[in-house]
């Protein structure tokens, strides 16, 4: 049996035979690649390929091999083995930075001719949190709208993975197209009680993978009522960025009603009151050929007398018969500007801006030095730390920047 470890980096000319040289042309559909980064982004991706019907491409991206896969319909890419022998980062997302540097060339390669880009990371660990805006980076290089779907930790986890996390989605932002949040902590009251870890992580993904699907459904033009790239170009733009996740499902005869129910108690969407602010929502409606047209008015009657009568609204639907009386409607909504604003101590004064979408840089967008120094503590007992620019200087330069220092030899031998 080979040993995972040994999985090596995806070479270009597998990746340009699952995506393409030539970019998509006008009209066709276009071409997604959904990646996860990081242990938690590889499971999370390893599940919905399992559960995704009619899916885009899949492709795994980590540092350590035991999480990638020899599967044939998903591309496995490790990284950092130089910098790190393929181990993990340990929680560290300095060496998870490290790490993606050292393979920029095959994260590149990865994205040519892709389109559209979910990308899926657990954030507050190494690989996912550090690497993370260096692969979205790449795929904005490449002309691909790049939407990330990024989950942060538990609060039993600790203050540090979650300080990590904050530090990760404000790099996430400065990237990406759009940033979709997923707080475990809130996902933990949608599921079970009852349900061990193994369920609960379960239902989570499958709720996941329902959603993917349908926006993609409706993306990728076997839709009813189709959408397309510019419409989340659009949401983005509306929502400066950062997007939130919802869905709601219903079944049989009163299957809108189940549907609208849920919305309002939704515990993502603060029992209704994130629509009321909304400046933009994008629906993804999922359904049997049974949905009437009838339906899907009543549906988004609904969901408009929820919403500011002022927000961009849009929706699409897709059919399959194995969807008979059945409704699944995901909702991706741009929050008002300010909302749920994260607050990351040390970066005071630091502007957290992202790239626009002509692919301009705001002036003063964190570096990843500011994002990931050891912030707010001192070397010296009962000292406040001494934070410059964003810094703190009490931490030895090396540590700060990641630099591996190697002891020299004595001459003597000792």
């Amino acid at each position: 049996m080979t040993n995972p470890r040994k999985v090596q980096p995806t070479r270009p000319m597998a990746v340009s035979q699952m995506t393409g040289d030539q970019p998509a042309q006008s009209g066709a559909l276009p071409r997604a690649l959904v990646v996860g980064l990081g242990n938690g982004g590889c499971q999370i991706v390893s599940a919905l390929a399992r559960q995704w019907k009619d899916a885009p491409r899949f492709a795994l991206v980590n540092t350590d091999g035991r999480s990638l896969t020899k599967a044939p319909d998903i591309v496995s890419l490790q990284i950092g083995l130089q910098v790190i022998k393929g181990l993990g980062t340990g929680g560290e997302p300095r060496m998870g930075r490290r790490a993606a540097e050292a393979d920029s060339a095959a994260i590149g390669a990865l994205f040519q001719g892709v389109d559209l880009v979910f990308l899926i990371v657990c954030l507050g660990g190494g690989t996912g949190t550090g690497a993370a805006p260096l692969l979205v980076e790449a795929a904005r290089a490449a002309g691909a709208l790049t939407i990330c779907f990024a989950s942060l930790p538990f609060e039993f986890e600790g203050a540090r993975r979650m300080e990590h996390a904050q530090r990760g989605i404000v790099a996430l932002q400065a990237e990406a197209d759009a940033v979709i949040c997923l707080p475990n902590q809130r996902l933990l009251k949608m599921v079970n009680d009852r349900a061990n870890v193994e369920e609960a992580f379960g239902q989570a993904a499958a709720m996941l993978a329902k959603s993917l699907q349908a926006l993609w459904c409706v993306l990728s033009q076997r839709g009813v009522i189709n959408l397309d790239l510019s419409d989340v170009r659009a949401l983005a733009r509306k929502g400066h960025g950062r997007c939130l996740l919802a869905w709601a499902e219903g079944s049989g005869t009163n299957k809108i009603a189940q549907v609208l129910e849920a919305v309002r108690q939704h515990d993502l969407l603060n029992q209704g009151a994130v629509l009321a602010e909304a400046e933009a929502l994008l629906v993804s409606v999922m359904g049997g050929p049974d949905v009437s047209l009838k339906d899907v008015d009543q549906l988004m009657s609904g969901i408009s007398k929820m919403s500011r009568a002022e927000a961009l609204m849009m929706a699409g639907l897709c059919c399959a018969s194995d969807w008979q009386d059945r409704l699944f409607v995901a909702f991706l909504v741009a929050e008002k500007k300010g909302a749920h604003e994260i607050i990351v101590p040390g970066l005071k004064g630091i502007a957290q801006t992202k790239k626009d979408l002509g692919g301009a840089v705001a002036p003063g967008k964190p570096r990843q030095g500011e994002l990931f120094a050891d912030f707010g503590r001192s070397r010296f007992n009962e000292v406040e730390a001494t934070i410059v620019h964003g810094e703190n200087l009490d931490i030895p330069t090396f540590k700060r920047r990641g630099i591996l220092i190697q002891k020299a030899a004595r001459p003597n031998g000792g």
